[in-house]
């Protein structure tokens, strides 16, 4: 008859398990990463892990009741992707694996971007049994790839989906004691096939791009000398040929018997590396257009550059076109609304006066159809530039589309400031303009509103002074007029 096993056995069992399992969570840990297993045959989640838990910002016990059946896992989903969701049950009956992307609302209400890998375990008339999932929570790739995508129309995105693997190095053996399918994937084999060949640091530094061997050996000493974190980026050659772009993160743990382990988590960023290298290439396109377009945008631009770090450039070249017109780099109307609404705070705040101008071109239409559109555009800017000159530094201007501009005059001690700008634009913008050596006039019809007799919000200001521009039209153009009344009927 077989003997038990000792109380010395069952503690070093326990011991390994316990290590076993400090790994395992110290390297979801560090990908963001979790664990469940699922049975499809009584409806029930078997078991998770904390990092599993972590993503749903719940404890074990907690998604153990709050996931106790496939009803209540979909009611953590996001509610435009149970469907979807549902739907790759189909994919996992067939396939045996699967993987997904999809949206959850944790219980603080926040929003996360998962991505879930899975083998199924079906029974012999193909039923699932049972599931083994594996969850990312790629929230902040996904907020930092949706604003790569808004960087440009010319710019195309690629939404790269990381490959990740991990491994556990034992410096006293100088042997790595697991290599996950994840590295040997990323390496472009088989996990079998690649931990026969891999056993030890030498063996995988074969594999990486000969300029950056000697800076990760340099980091693997350290690393093993200090066992302070690290983070490194570097090239491999895969198994075919192919060159991939490494991102490698490593930590140290010890047992309470003093034994060192470092553990890591490698990942594939060849298309983030790719992408990156496109916006540039498109940011660098971007400039040369502005530039071409307006020199106000190449000096904001330039000073964009000695400002920000380069991404953050980016970022603000996009918020400034977004908030200008692109021609004559006056607001857009977005930033006018803006504006105009911190200009009728001040004036609640200050009981003073704030007045918008609705100012239309006379005759520009007929110049367009004369010369064309790009000597029209010509047009435009030197009367943008003229606007800008007759008003003062606190006020704006905004071209609101084709011959069309709102001028916001803020803080006015009376409504003869108002009626002494609109006469300076009226005599401006008459005078004749030359452009390649051909000379043209255009005149101005002006409507004018006041804050707070003509309206109390910005739609009804706009709207009150688009109104009196328009009986200035009616009644001889090239003049200026404030809005009455009457003019509303």
């Amino acid at each position: 008859m077989k003997s038990l096993p000792g109380t010395s056995e069952l503690e070093a069992e326990l011991e390994r398990l316990r290590h076993q399992e400090m790994f395992l969570d110290a390297t979801e840990q560090a990908a963001h990463i979790g664990h469940c297993e699922w049975d499809y045959e009584t409806g029930l989640i078997i078991s998770c892990s904390n990092g599993y838990a972590a993503i749903f910002n719940q404890t074990v016990a907690e998604i153990m009741q709050s996931q106790n059946s496939w009803d209540l896992m979909l009611e953590v989903l996001h509610a435009e992707d149970r469907a979807f969701y549902s739907q790759s049950y189909d994919l996992r009956k067939n396939e045996g694996s699967y993987e997904v992307e999809y949206r959850i609302q944790r219980n603080d209400g926040e929003v996360r971007h998962i991505y879930e890998v899975g083998f199924v375990d079906t029974d012999k008339e193909g039923q699932i049994r049972s599931a083994f999932c594996l969850l990312q929570d790629i929230t902040e790739r996904k907020n930092y790839e949706l604003r790569l995508e808004n960087r440009d129309a010319m710019a195309q995105q690629v939404e790269a989906i990381t490959d990740i693997g991990h491994f556990t190095y034992a410096p006293t053996t100088a042997s790595y004691d697991d290599l996950s399918e994840g590295v040997a994937k990323i390496h472009g084999a088989a996990v079998d096939e690649y931990q026969s060949m891999v056993s030890s640091r030498a063996d995988y530094i074969e594999d990486v791009h000969p300029e950056d061997q000697e800076k990760l050996i340099e980091i693997y000493r350290k690393h093993d000398a200090d066992g302070e974190d690290y983070k490194v980026e570097y090239r491999i050659h895969r198994s075919d040929g192919e060159m991939c772009w490494i991102r490698e993160q490593g930590t140290s743990l010890r047992s309470p018997s003093g034994e060192f382990r470092s553990i890591g988590v490698v990942q594939d960023i060849t298309q983030q590396i790719v992408t990156e290298q496109n916006l540039r290439d498109s940011r660098d396109s971007l400039e040369a257009m502005v530039k071409s377009r307006t020199r106000k945008l190449a000096e904001t631009v330039k000073q964009l550059e000695g400002e920000i770090k380069e991404r953050e450039k980016i970022a603000a070249e996009l918020h400034f076109l977004a908030n200008h017109d692109a021609l004559t780099g006056l607001p857009s109307l977005r930033l006018c609304k803006d504006r105009l609404n911190q200009s009728l705070a001040e004036a609640r705040r200050t009981s003073q006066m704030s007045a918008v101008m609705f100012l239309d071109l006379d005759g520009f239409k007929e110049i367009n159809d004369e010369h064309g559109h790009e000597f029209g555009d010509l047009v435009l800017q030197a009367t943008a530039l003229r606007i800008k000159a007759e008003i003062r530094e606190t006020d704006t201007v905004a071209r609101i589309g084709g011959d069309e501009f709102i001028i916001i005059l803020s803080s006015l001690p009376d409504f003869n400031v108002a009626e002494r700008i609109a006469s300076g634009l009226i005599e401006q913008i008459v005078q004749p303009i030359r452009v390649e050596n051909v000379e043209v006039a255009v005149s101005a019809s002006i409507g004018i509103s006041l804050y707070p007799e003509n309206g109390q919000t910005a739609e009804d200001l706009i709207r009150s002074a688009d109104k009196a521009m328009y009986h200035i039209k009616r009644h001889g153009k090239n003049n200026f007029g404030f809005f009455r009344s009457e003019e509303a009927v």
